[in-house]
């Protein structure tokens, strides 16, 4: 793989998922707090608020960046020639 072809790999889906993280992260935090969705999961592990935020974001991230590199792959990954 050439550095254009993965430079044009990473920013089709690292940037979208990223975008998409964010806006996912602030709709579900605005809703539900960190704190007590911890208290009502995982009463026995300690965790700040900030981490639950951190963790949610890299979560939906994760799912993001799936959903954007299986677009990419099923789109042909940038293999069109531009005629």
């Amino acid at each position: 793989m050439t550095k254009e072809r993965l430079l044009q790999c990473l920013g089709s889906t690292l940037w979208p998922s990223f975008l998409a993280a964010a806006v996912a992260s602030v709709v579900f935090f605005a809703a539900i707090d960190p704190e007590t969705l911890r208290v009502q999961t995982f009463p026995g592990l300690e965790l700040s608020r900030m981490a639950g935020y951190t963790i949610g974001f890299f979560m939906f991230w994760a799912v993001g960046l799936f959903a954007s590199g299986l677009t990419y792959v099923l789109s042909g990954g940038g293999n069109r020639r531009h005629e």
